[in-house]
C-alpha cells in the first residue's frame, strides 16, 4: 500500500481518502498544520499508487489495512480523519480497535452510505461505459459551485478517470454492504463531524443525523462546499480540524 508519512512529536493524525481520489486530496490541509504534528497519508486499495486487490474485501478489510500502515509508521494512536468512505472506515476502526484512537474527524460520511441498489447500478454503469464517462456525473457531486467555476475542478476530474476501475468497483461493493447505524452508540471517542451546503451525496441533513446520533460529536457545517471540503475550503477544513485536536488534546 502506498502510504506518505510525515514525522513529529506532536498529535498524530491518520487521513483516509474518499472514493476515487487518493492521498493528494489532504496536500493543502496537511501543509498547513503545525510542523511537528505526525501526518499519515495512505491510498486505499485500487486507488492510487496502491495495488488493486482481488475484489471481496469490504470496509473492516480497509480499516485492518490503515492499522497496518499505523503499525508500519509506528503510531499507536491517533486522530483519524476519513472523508466519504474514508469516513466510513474511521468508525469501523474505533469499533475495531477503539484503543488506538484519539478522536474522530469525520467528513462528509455517514453510518451507511446510501441504498446498496444505487452502488449496483453505479458498478454496472462504470462496467458498461468505463471511468471517464461516469466521471462526469460525479463532479457536481463532489463539489460546491464555487469549486465547479474553478479550472481546478477538472484536476480532479482528470485523477477520478483515471482511477482503477476494478480499484473503483471494489470499492463500492464495500459501501453497498455495510450499514452500522445500529452500533453508532459505540463509539464513544470524541468526534468532530464535518459537512457541506452544497453536498448531494451526504446532504447536510444526513450528517446532521449522523453528529445526533454519535454520543461525543461536535458539527460543523461549511456553508460553500459540496462532498470534499479538504480539497475546495482547505483553510477553513484545517482550521476547524486543529481547533478539535488542540480541545481534545489538552
Amino acid at each position: 500500500m502506498h502510504t506518505n508519512h510525515r514525522s513529529g512529536e506532536g498529535s498524530q493524525l491518520v487521513f483516509v481518502n474518499s472514493l476515487g481520489t487518493d492521498l493528494r486530496m489532504w496536500d493543502a490541509v496537511v501543509a498547513a498544520l503545525p510542523t511537528d504534528w505526525a501526518c499519515l497519508r495512505m491510498d486505499k486499495r485500487g486507488h492510487g499508487l496502491s495495488e488493486t486487490a482481488p475484489p471481496g474485501y469490504g470496509i473492516p478489510e480497509l480499516a485492518s489495512d490503515v492499522l497496518a500502515a499505523m503499525d508500519q509508521a509506528a503510531m499507536d494512536r491517533a486522530v483519524i480523519v476519513g472523508c466519504s468512505v474514508g469516513g466510513l472506515i474511521a468508525q469501523h476502526i474505533a469499533l475495531m480497535a477503539p484503543e488506538r484512537v484519539d478522536g474522530l474527524v469525520l467528513s462528509n460520511t455517514a453510518s451507511t452510505l446510501g441504498a446498496a441498489e444505487g452502488w449496483h447500478t453505479r458498478i454496472a454503469d462504470v462496467r458498461e461505459h468505463g471511468m471517464a464517462a461516469m466521471a462526469e456525473g460525479i463532479l457536481p457531486r463532489w463539489f460546491g459551485p464555487k469549486m465547479l467555476a474553478d479550472n481546478k475542478a477538472f484536476l480532479w476530474h482528470t485523477l477520478l478517470a483515471r482511477t482503477c476501475q476494478e480499484g473503483y468497483i471494489a470499492t463500492c461493493a464495500a459501501i453497498a454492504g455495510t450499514d452500522i447505524s445500529d452500533r453508532l452508540g459505540e463509539i464513544t471517542q470524541p468526534t468532530l463531524v464535518l459537512g457541506g451546503k452544497y453536498d448531494l451525496a451526504t446532504p447536510p441533513e444526513v450528517i446532521e443525523a449522523l453528529a445526533v446520533n454519535l454520543p461525543f460529536a461536535c458539527l460543523v457545517m461549511f456553508g460553500d462546499t459540496g462532498h470534499l471540503p479538504a480539497i475546495e475550503a482547505p483553510d477553513a477544513f484545517t482550521e476547524a480540524l486543529t481547533q478539535f485536536v488542540e480541545r481534545i488534546s489538552e
